[in-house]
């Protein structure tokens, strides 16, 4: 079977490749931004979170050490 491809269809169709290689290049760039913008946001989620693990425990340390003094002291019946 011969294919007969003129000139005018070979260049429509290069053309019509290049569109959609633009069109997938932009659309690749703006995944890539919003890669890079998630990335952000999530690196600083993980840095809040840890920083409100550390300062939760701060705080149960700080609430055992206040039950535990109570506890040793004479009640005021005494």
């Amino acid at each position: 079977m011969h294919i007969d491809i003129t000139l005018k269809q070979v260049i429509e169709r290069a053309n019509d490749m290049e569109s959609r290689l633009a069109w997938q290049e932009d659309w690749l760039e703006r995944l890539d931004e919003t890669l890079i913008a998630q990335n952000a946001t999530i690196e600083r989620l993980e840095r809040l979170c840890n920083l409100m693990a550390q300062r939760l425990g701060e705080q149960r340390e700080s609430l055992e050490s206040m039950q535990s003094d109570s506890a040793h002291e004479r009640p005021p019946h005494y």
